[in-house]
């Protein structure tokens, strides 16, 4: 069985920072922002399960001078979130062929819940869901690639995983995966090296 790994952020579904700071700036009355060193390190710990939802939302209403719960967390993701189709595109050639498809992404509980609230089902086609906060790691720490290779119990030559950060690949690559940055400029590149490594005509 060969697998395929797909990224979600900037793969299957697309968002940017600046937007979630415009977001802080629109909800505080405050001018526009940088993400600090203090945010990054909050926002690492939710998506490893170190800190809850609430947890977190009760630290951006600090930071950010914000009143908000974790309803208006839920619903500025929401609004974030576009689809990305050529990720999608790949996604169906995968799982109309002999393919085992899996997620292995950096998210949280909420980023998984705005996606499934805009795409009802969005996460019901994958055979294996490898996210950073059920696992208590996050990319690009090679612990996260060989769990999952513990999980589907294969060398990491039967799995072609996508990302969208090139020091993930880099990661993946050193577990053994075939893999490959996923943006606007390689994805022909990567289409082509996918037909190739799983036999696609």
């Amino acid at each position: 069985m060969k697998y395929f790994l797909f990224d979600i952020g900037n793969v299957l579904t697309n968002f940017t920072f600046q937007k979630l700071l415009q977001a802080y700036a629109d909800h505080s009355g405050h001018p526009l922002g940088e993400q600090t060193d203090r945010d990054e390190e909050m926002y690492l710990k939710v998506e490893t399960g170190a800190l809850s939802e609430q947890e977190y939302v009760e630290y951006l209403n600090e930071a950010k001078g914000l009143n908000w719960t974790t309803d208006n967390l839920h619903m500025v993701w929401q609004e974030m979130f576009s689809l990305n189709y050529d990720g999608l595109g790949l996604f169906k050639k995968a799982k109309a062929s002999d393919a085992a498809v899996c997620t292995l992404s950096n998210i949280a509980d909420y980023h998984v819940r705005a996606i499934e609230h805009n795409w009802n089902g969005f996460f019901k086609n994958v055979d294996h869901l490898f996210m950073s906060y059920r696992m208590g790691v996050r990319k690009p720490d090679i612990r996260i690639y060989e769990m999952v290779l513990e999980e589907l119990g294969v060398p990491g030559d039967h799995c072609f995983f996508i990302d969208d950060l090139q020091v993930n690949v880099e990661t993946a690559r050193a577990a053994g995966f075939q893999a490959h940055q996923f943006v606007p400029g390689t994805y022909f590149e990567v289409r082509q090296a996918a037909a190739e490594f799983f036999g696609w005509e």
